[in-house]
């Protein structure tokens, strides 16, 4: 699993984690004109307003939006971009091997596994899957071994052709091998692997992308064969609109809801849908203007809690102007992110409180502020780098070689914050004597432009996956590209000391080990000043108040099955 990316207002990454100690959750109802706690919501509980499935209305259809009509469905795949909307709509399809609580504890998911077990064997770290004997394909094949053989193969990173996400903890596995039959899977490692629980969440099926061209078209405009318990009815390229319905051949526990339909809507359009009644739950995130909207409107509840979310700014470290580690940190150090943070989240139920963590969030056990001077604020240091790199004011604008130091920035459409933000991040850099120009792309294009390079510097948000594990969730977004691969490194750059790092990381069997290597990590990553955090995205969600089981997870997973009308 992997840090997700969406089009809300800026900033993306996650942190907080269970090897880390994460224990982020919980939150109370807030007030547009309250004070904003001075910090995080801890605690373990989290806002979902939680009923027993048996007590709920059975049936009905849950209208959910999503941020964009993705043509690749494969979420492993780099095509993919990992987004929030992907991951969402194909999370009640396909299968994920393990649960998460709100204090992000673990358990197998009994829908797809009897039995898991991790030891060391002969020095070797070994996993053992016991698969359910009912798991099974929509197209009639049994889940077995196979599918984890094929899922490893396209993420391990020895073949080129392929294009994953990530290779995290893959490329750590020495082989996948049938246990005792065809439903026990064998994982031996060649060095060990902390965050194994993370591996096959979601699991596709081998025969769809056991080869490099299945893996890029299988799912490419279509989504041919699912393991959940929903199934895909319709899908509308028009309307843009997913629907899914109760698969009869579920082996589990029967959903609620007859249906969801995932509905594509932009920022700006899904707090009017909300109000009218065409979406059942919002996502409201840090859009103050969506939150004061949600609390006008009837029959309405706002569940809040802390989350492993965070906004951040990407710089393209391709970019010609940006390839000076310089002139990069000059920017860090010339935004003033407690600004910021102060103005995209005044009147919320939540802190505005600077990250200086790329893998963890403030109200992690472990957070730790490695930042050092490249976290504060400081716009005379930031001329001064901008000054040895050889960037010289000229009547307000730094030249050098006779050419303005003007950069773009691109933010999606239909999102206030981003604009608001852009305006902002304009007169901040300005005092520096650099030129910002704000590039609007259409939401559902937005990515296409980020991933293949298009742009100086950008923001967006990023969701963490849960059960959530720190290293896993960053890997993709700070590794090095490879073979042309960037995943969701959208900075394009990388180091091999941090990939050293985080690789050490994940090898750690000692827990404070891990953490100090997470620690050096993360103080590469501020010295390469490629990606800067923002602020810890707070969770707020707006849902009908007869929806039950649905809201502000914190580090708890979505069981889709449970979700209801109360009424």
């Amino acid at each position: 699993m992997n840090r997700k990316s969406v089009r809300l207002a800026t900033a993306v990454v996650v942190s907080a984690g269970l090897l880390a100690g994460a224990t982020a959750c919980g939150a109370g109802k807030g007030d547009a004109n309250s004070s904003a706690p001075k910090a995080p919501p801890k605690a373990t509980l989290n806002q979902i307003n939680p009923v027993d499935p048996a007590s709920l209305r059975q049936g009905g259809t849950l209208n959910f939006p999503v941020d964009e009509y993705a043509t690749q469905w494969n979420s492993l795949n780099a095509a993919s971009q990992n987004t929030v909307a992907v991951t969402t709509t194909m999370a009640p399809l396909l299968p994920a091997l393990f649960h998460s609580t709100p204090d992000n504890k673990r358990t197998p998911n009994p829908d797809y596994l009897s039995k898991v077990a991790t030891a060391v064997k002969h020095g070797r770290q070994v996993t053992t899957y016991v698969i359910n004997p009912r798991a099974r394909w929509s197209d009639g094949t049994p889940i077995t071994w196979k599918d984890f053989r094929a899922d490893w193969q396209a993420q391990n990173g020895r073949n080129p052709e392929y294009t994953p996400v990530s290779t995290s903890g893959y490329e750590q596995i020495a082989s996948v091998a049938q246990g005792s039959d065809a439903r026990q899977v064998v994982v031996t490692y060649a060095t060990p692997f902390s965050e194994w629980q993370t591996l096959f969440s979601p699991l596709y099926p081998a025969s769809q992308i056991d080869t490099p061209g299945k893996f890029d078209t299988s799912y490419k405009n279509r989504i041919p064969v699912t393991a959940g318990p929903f199934k895909v009815s319709r899908m509308d390229p028009t309307t843009k609109v997913v629907s899914e319905v109760r698969d009869p051949h579920w082996w589990g526990s029967k959903p609620v809801l007859d249906g969801i339909n995932f509905r594509t809507l932009d920022a700006a359009s899904t707090p009017g849908a909300f109000a009218s009644g065409e979406i059942d739950v919002e996502d409201i995130g840090p859009d103050v203007a969506a939150y004061k909207q949600a609390q006008k409107v009837p029959h309405t509840s706002i569940r809040v809690a802390g989350a492993p979310n965070l906004r951040q700014m990407v710089v393209n470290g391709r970019s010609p102007l940006l390839k000076d580690v310089r002139v990069r940190r000059a920017l860090f150090t010339a935004l003033d992110r407690q600004a910021i943070g102060k103005a995209d989240l005044n009147g919320l139920p939540f802190p505005a409180k600077p990250l200086d963590n790329h893998f963890l969030v403030n109200n992690d056990v472990a957070y730790r502020d490695n930042a050092g001077s490249l976290g504060r604020y400081d716009p005379a240091g930031a001329g001064r780098q901008l000054d040895a790199a050889g960037w010289r004011m000229q009547g307000g604008v730094r030249e050098k070689d006779g050419k303005p130091l003007e950069l773009t920035l691109t933010i999606p459409s239909g999102t206030p914050i981003a604009a608001n933000e852009a305006q902002l991040f304009t007169a901040m850099l300005k005092n520096v004597g650099v030129k910002l120009d704000t590039k609007v792309k259409p939401s559902d294009d937005f990515f296409n432009d980020v991933s293949a390079g298009k742009f100086d510097l950008t923001l967006f948000s990023g969701i963490g996956s849960v059960p959530f594990f720190p290293l896993t969730n960053g890997a993709a977004t700070f590794v090095s590209p490879k073979h042309g691969n960037i995943g969701q490194n959208y900075a394009r750059i990388g180091t091999a000391a941090i990939d050293a790092d985080m690789h050490k990381a994940g090898t750690e069997v000692d827990h404070a080990a891990y953490l100090a290597d997470l620690d050096a990590a993360d103080a590469g990553l501020w010295k390469l000043a490629a990606d800067l955090p923002l602020y810890q995205r707070p969770q707020i969600v707006a849902a009908k108040s007869d929806v039950a089981n649905y809201g502000a997870f914190g580090f708890q997973d979505t069981d889709w099955t449970r979700i209801g009308f109360t009424g």
